[in-house]
């Protein structure tokens, strides 16, 4: 600001200025970029959207009656000419949404329409600015109250209140975390209006945000009001350019004043005819434009091959469903004298766009099918009366067919247990329909206990009345009859099939809670009876004490010892149980005692399964290992 200032006052040469060998001082153009010399100072400056400019400054306007005093806004009623009753908008939003391309004058449009109201400043943020959710936060917070406090004010007030516009909104979420998700909050409870403008409508957070905002989609300018305007800014810096050849770059440059002012500024006349100042297609153009550009005549022209070409590669996937969808509504309008070649033309059309979408989907042919199956046929039917184009309806219909598929497989997955049909039959065949009456035959005359025994019978739920069922009735034009059963039948079916499921679930294992002490209480009892497996070691000392027994004694000790050995494996300690499941403490228990031991040491016949002639069926013969190898004794 400093060097412009001493600029302005002549203490140092202007821009561009040089000095020759005779020491003469050139011509100095005047300061600073022409975009910004020539913004518009008001909104008659502003070229193109109109309507756009109108809402903008009316829901300022009307945004204090509206968050304060409650007013209500009434939506506008459709015009007799228009077909379809618009969507409605949200004016009663606390924030504002601009959308549209870069260079058509968003943020001035925003900034002057602010500057129009005398109750309000204006604070800008845009991508320079670091709006994290912290930052967004602490600025939510002080303007809880409303107001702002200015010193030094001219006009005597030094509270005021603040238009809050924030510029390239779509940017906030590659580096301020959290800014998308605080501003949604900051605008749910603002007392300050707020204006959020962004480029790219389609971003996930910006159409979050346009939920809860006063959506206004700015739209590209004509191109002759945008020539005029660049001639007239040409000519005040008193450059002589023909209109046509102004018009040529606004329609390369995708109608960005901004980039167009830009370019003629720093590379001067050789701008209007370069090709390198010229934008993407992809940047400037949209499916939905590039179809209308391909569909329609322009003065009886249409664009350059390689101008079409770059309109079929927006979306080499969408583009030629948008050819297909709309090359028939351009015959609407033509002369019906001429209905056999017009009738020619689209057969014509029709036959390259079916051999086109066979070779859909290999790259290899890819170029041959953008020319095969777009191109050529909206060449073959464009006309001048074609308008707008229309989405393709199997698109529309494509989601709710992948769920109606989905909903249809989970039932046949259900119920394949019961039935022999395939998928595919049991949605052609009638096969739906008789399993649909024969459930909701008892909800009609009241049985719902009935009826949730047959859903549980074939592994169904109440989905199947409600959504299952449903999706294949629907496209036939069946009667619901589900629809029609009293409200209480239905809650009572709910109740029983949730009581059926319970009832079939296994029973959950019974945790007990462990006794620490169990153990130690069960050890001193043994021990004060002198028995027992915790008696083992006292019975090992007294013997190692007592005098040498003889063998039949410590024959007869070690018995007794087995004998109380076995009992604390099968029954375990006294007081403790085996796990927390365990069902050992239900089995009866059976006394230990020497002739028990003896039987369970003693062999029992084996149980063989023997196979005898003349007979089909195995037959069970109890018999003895001897009788099997008394006749190999010999050998």
């Amino acid at each position: 600001p400093r060097m412009r200032e001493a600029r302005d006052q002549g203490s140092l040469p202007p821009f561009g200025s040089a000095h020759g060998d005779s020491g003469a001082m050139a011509p100095a153009p005047t300061a600073g970029p022409w975009a910004d010399r020539y913004r518009p100072k008001h909104l008659g400056e502003v070229i193109g959207n109109t309507d756009q400019v109108r809402k903008l400054a009316e829901w300022l306007r009307d945004w204090d009656d509206v968050v304060f005093k409650g007013k209500v806004k009434e939506q506008k009623a459709p015009e007799a000419w228009q077909k379809f009753t618009p969507a409605p908008e949200n004016l009663m939003a606390r924030a504002c949404l601009v959308s549209g391309p870069p260079g058509i004058g968003k943020t001035t449009t925003c900034t002057l329409i602010a500057r129009c109201s005398p109750k309000y400043s204006i604070m800008e943020f845009n991508a320079s600015d670091a709006r994290s959710k912290a930052i967004i936060d602490n600025l939510n917070n002080s303007l809880a109250g409303g107001h702002t406090l200015k010193f030094n004010s001219g006009n005597g007030k030094s509270i005021e209140r603040s238009v809050i516009i924030m510029d390239e909104c779509d940017g906030m979420a590659a580096g301020d975390k959290g800014g998308t998700v605080a501003l949604k909050k900051m605008i749910q409870t603002t007392k300050n209006p707020i204006i959020c403008i962004c480029n790219d409508r389609s971003d996930a957070g910006i159409r979050d945000l346009a939920s809860i905002c006063y959506d206004i989609k700015f739209k590209r300018p004509d191109n002759a009001v945008v020539a005029k305007r660049i001639k007239h800014v040409m000519e005040s810096e008193g450059k002589k350019v023909e209109l046509r050849t102004i018009e040529a770059v606004v329609e390369a440059c995708g109608h960005d004043i901004r980039h167009i002012i830009n370019q003629t500024q720093f590379f001067g006349a050789a701008a209007l005819t370069s090709r390198e100042s010229a934008k993407d297609t992809q940047v400037m153009m949209n499916p939905f434009e590039a179809c209308e550009k391909m569909l329609s005549l322009r003065g009886g022209k249409m664009p350059a091959l390689a101008k079409r070409l770059d309109m079929f590669w927006l979306d080499p996937e969408l583009m030629p469903m948008m050819v297909q969808e709309n090359y028939l509504k351009t015959f609407e309008k033509r002369n019906p004298r001429k209905g056999e070649d017009n009738l020619v033309q689209a057969a014509k059309a029709a036959e390259l766009i079916a051999f086109g979408d066979m070779m859909a989907g290999n790259w290899e042919v890819q170029g041959s099918a953008s020319i095969i199956s777009t191109i050529y046929p909206a060449f073959l039917t464009a006309d001048e009366s074609f308008t707008r184009p229309s989405f393709p309806i199997w698109l529309q219909k494509r989601a709710p067919m992948l769920k109606a598929r989905r909903l249809v497989d989970e039932l046949h997955s259900k119920i394949r247990l019961k039935t022999t049909t395939s998928s595919r039959e049991f949605a052609t065949s009638s096969y739906h329909d008789l399993l649909y009456k024969k459930l909701v035959k008892p909800l009609q005359y009241g049985a719902p206990k009935e009826a949730a025994a047959l859903l549980f019978g074939f592994g169904l739920t109440r989905e199947f009345f409600t959504d299952q069922a449903t999706v294949l009735r629907a496209p036939l034009n069946l009667e619901d009859f589900y629809k029609k059963v009293d409200g209480k039948v239905k809650s009572q079916l709910h109740f029983e099939l949730n009581t059926l499921i319970q009832e079939a679930k296994p029973p959950e294992p019974v945790k007990r809670k462990r006794d620490d002490n169990a153990n130690e209480v069960a050890a001193r009892k043994r021990r004060a009876q002198g028995g027992g497996a915790g008696g083992d070691d006292v019975n090992d000392a007294n013997m190692d004490e007592s005098a040498p027994l003889s063998a039949e004694e410590q024959a007869d000790a070690r018995r007794k010892q087995m004998i109380a050995k076995k009992k604390l494996n099968k029954n375990g300690p006294v007081g403790v149980s085996s796990g927390a499941g365990s069902l050992s403490s239900w089995r009866p228990k059976k006394l230990v005692t020497e002739e028990s031991i003896r039987e369970e040491n003693e062999k029992k016949p084996l149980m063989i399964m023997k196979y005898l002639d003349g007979h089909t069926n195995a037959v069970r013969r109890t018999v003895h290992m001897k009788d099997i190898l008394e006749p190999w004794k010999l050998f």
